[in-house]
């Protein structure tokens, strides 16, 4: 269900993103490479099926950190939920800016951020109710709960935190991608 899951939200999420930012670019910056080596603007059937692949797998992974995490996490359905959804919207960016900096330099910023996070979101948010229905949750919690889950959370927070800051400084060429 993870692979599904991160296929329709993940998946066609992050195409659909890509796609509503090289619409927003007013084709100025057509025909660049991003450092996906993909031409900004070119809409292909291998680059839609990476991206829905990558979609499926991030699913599969994304799942099964919940289940790993949720033993941790609040009992109650939505504090579950919501911790679940900041941790994916922190790694995610984290993941999404290191691992595409040169493409800040002339992607429109806050567009590309928000389509992004957004996307990470409606993931975060769609995992633990499938998941639980699926597996429910078993009737312990881990000892130290609250303190893993306060300590997950912010990590993730803070690592997507210096993701925004590390794309606002590639954008505006202060840091160097490496």
């Amino acid at each position: 269900m993870g692979g599904l899951l991160g296929l329709l939200i993940a998946g066609t999420g992050s195409r659909i993103a890509m796609r509503l930012i090289a619409l927003a670019d007013n084709r100025e910056d057509f025909g660049r490479v991003t450092s996906a080596e993909a031409v900004v603007g070119d809409v292909t059937l291998d680059g839609t099926l990476t991206v829905l692949r990558t979609g499926v797998l991030l699913g599969i992974l994304g799942s099964l950190l919940y289940l790993g995490l949720r033993r941790w996490l609040p009992r109650e359905r939505r504090l579950r939920t919501l911790a679940f959804a900041c941790t994916i919207v922190g790694l995610g960016l984290f993941v999404t800016v290191e691992g595409n900096q040169e493409d800040f330099a002339f992607l429109n910023l806050g567009l590309s951020l928000g389509l992004f996070g957004a996307t990470l979101l409606l993931f975060g948010l769609a995992v633990p109710p499938l998941v639980d229905r699926l597996a429910p949750l078993p009737h312990t919690r881990a000892r130290g709960a609250s303190l893993v889950t306060s300590l997950v959370v912010a990590l993730a927070l803070v690592a997507g935190v210096f993701a925004v800051k590390h794309a606002v400084e590639f954008a505006n060429g202060t840091r160097i991608p490496s």
